[in-house]
């Protein structure tokens, strides 16, 4: 089981979007567990259990900075994604990320 954090800014709208990622991870049986945070509640032992960040897109400038503080592999939504609140295409993003197997059909 892989963890990924989804990161958004002051505002916590990453947890719209945890849900739905959850959802379809367990019912296409994907190896990965999804939590949320803001930056604010962040902190470092957090950030030690995770595989990948991914970064709400309003979040863009936090990229450089959660990069530096740590060594998990950190990637930004893409506009569309996020923008739609896509599950399925979220879960495919982290996949690809960390180099999984692509999500069943």
């Amino acid at each position: 089981m892989k963890n990924v954090l989804l990161l958004s800014g002051k505002e916590n709208s990453s947890r719209l979007f945890l849900g739905e990622a959850k959802r379809v991870a367990e019912t296409r049986h994907v190896a990965l567990a999804f939590t949320a945070s803001t930056v604010d509640d962040l902190t470092a032992d957090m950030l030690a259990e995770q595989d990948l960040v991914l970064l709400a897109p309003q979040a863009a400038d936090l990229v450089e900075t959660a990069a530096l503080h740590t060594q998990v592999p950190t990637a930004l939504i893409p506009n569309d994604v996020y923008g739609w609140l896509n599950g399925q295409a979220l879960v495919k993003f982290a996949c690809k990320q960390l180099d999984l197997a692509p999500m069943p059909a």
